[in-house]
């Protein structure tokens, strides 16, 4: 009699196994057919001809794209944009800026920073189609061109979303070769999964300024580093209890070994920072003694819209009392400043390589002066320091396309603001621990 009931739970406990199987086969089966056919969808939307990219890449929350569509004559051209769509039914449309180059349309979405593709905001369990919408004056509808990777970059990107409510998201982005219609076609798609972040990865990072043998300004027995990194270990803490994921690039134990050159080893200052494939970065510094300057100033990425560093001036200036700075170069809003290289001071460069014998740097007056916004930026921002002037150690993060969003602050005129960067720490943190919250 046991051996039957034995005989008959085996039986049973088959038969639940198999129909478990079936289910989750089944189940399986029916996003990947959907994921099939929305593929089908767009593929049947595109023209054979492919755009052109020259870069793609992420900077700060939004993903971009540059390139180049050939043989097209602008006066036949009406519009381009960057279009993405899940294939089934989602459809958004982005601007891009273009203009026409020996018979070619190049076109680029990084005007102004985080206004292309946001990732944050797009849906989990879902595959995004990358595609160029072109409408041309002599067609009604618009035409749609799939992208094909002339860049130097052939990697995927790996892109995590800042946490938000202790969740975050991963997208990967990248080229991929399919078969349709006994055609070959190149898609540039992203796909999106709910995940958590992993252990290297940060939300965001906090960079105090010099450290080690470059203790920059000093005021008697009170230096830059040492101010700077009490500044950085609070808002770390502050952004924890928040819920953020914050490294910082150096603390008491790593300070030590730093000095004015190797910031850019991958265990110095921009190294480390660029490591995280954080958002954000803060970095806190304090200005010289110069007589009559005094005040805090925010120095901010030149592709910025200058929101997110206009709060931070804002509620610094309301939550303590120091002033926005009366230094009026390079300024765009109270306490805002955005500070590239000049004409003159990138013949200053020019004429250093030249005399020391390196190539020169590719600078433009589009790139950003501070080492700190340009170098963690990578392709974005123009970050060049590769090593071949060997006074430094070469950032090996000088090209990625995952580029983090950085703002400097100067907390203050060491000589003429000492006293409220000692005693306001509480208040400047306050200050830049809401505007963050606020936009990120």
């Amino acid at each position: 009699m046991l051996k039957k009931v034995f005989k008959s739970a085996v039986l049973i406990l088959m038969v639940i196994g198999i129909i478990l199987g079936i289910s989750i086969t089944f189940k399986k089966a029916i996003p990947e057919k959907k994921q099939k056919e929305a593929e089908s969808n767009v593929l049947n939307m595109i023209q054979s001809k492919t755009a052109e990219t020259t870069s793609f890449y992420t900077y700060g929350r939004a993903f971009n794209i540059s390139g180049k569509f050939s043989n097209i004559s602008k006066d036949n051209f009406e519009s381009a944009k960057l279009f993405i769509t899940d294939g089934n039914g989602y459809e958004e449309t982005y601007a891009l800026s273009y203009n026409f180059e020996e018979g070619n349309l190049v076109f680029f979405s990084e005007e102004a920073m985080n206004i292309g593709i946001t990732i944050d905001k797009l849906k989990s369990g879902s595959e995004y189609y990358i595609l160029l919408r072109l409408k041309l004056n002599n067609s009604v509808n618009p035409k749609y061109y799939s992208f094909a990777n002339a860049s130097e970059n052939n990697d995927n990107i790996n892109y995590y979303t800042i946490t938000s409510e202790g969740a975050n998201k991963k997208a990967i982005i990248g080229f991929n070769k399919v078969n349709h219609d006994d055609k070959e076609y190149s898609l540039l798609t992203m796909s999106i999964e709910d995940t958590s972040l992993p252990e290297e990865v940060y939300d965001i990072v906090i960079d105090a300024g010099h450290g080690g043998k470059d203790v920059g300004e000093r005021q008697g027995a009170v230096t830059e580093a040492d101010l700077t990194l009490e500044y950085a270990k609070l808002l770390k803490q502050r952004l924890e209890e928040d819920g953020y994921k914050v490294k910082l690039t150096r603390d008491d134990d790593n300070t030590s070994s730093y000095t004015y050159t190797n910031m850019y080893d991958e265990d110095g200052r921009i190294g480390i920072a660029c490591g995280t494939k954080a958002k954000l970065m803060i970095s806190f510094h304090v200005n010289n003694g110069v007589k009559n300057l005094s005040g805090f100033e925010i120095y901010a990425p030149c592709k910025s819209d200058l929101k997110f560093a206009g709060e931070m001036s804002n509620k610094i200036n309301e939550y303590s009392s120091i002033n926005f700075s009366n230094n009026t170069s390079f300024k765009k809003l109270d306490g805002v400043y955005v500070r590239n290289f000049t004409p003159n001071v990138i013949k200053e460069y020019t004429a250093t390589a030249n005399k020391k014998g390196y190539e020169p740097y590719n600078i433009t007056t589009n790139t950003p002066y501070l080492y700190t916004i340009r170098e963690v930026g990578g392709i974005a921002t123009g970050a060049y320091v590769d090593g071949r002037n060997t006074s430094y150690s070469a950032n090996k993060y000088y090209n990625s396309n995952q580029g983090i969003e950085c703002y400097q602050i100067e907390l203050g005129y060491i000589k003429n603001d000492l006293e409220i960067m000692q005693n306001e720490k509480e208040n400047y943190i306050r200050a830049i621990e809401e505007a963050i919250k606020n936009n990120f």
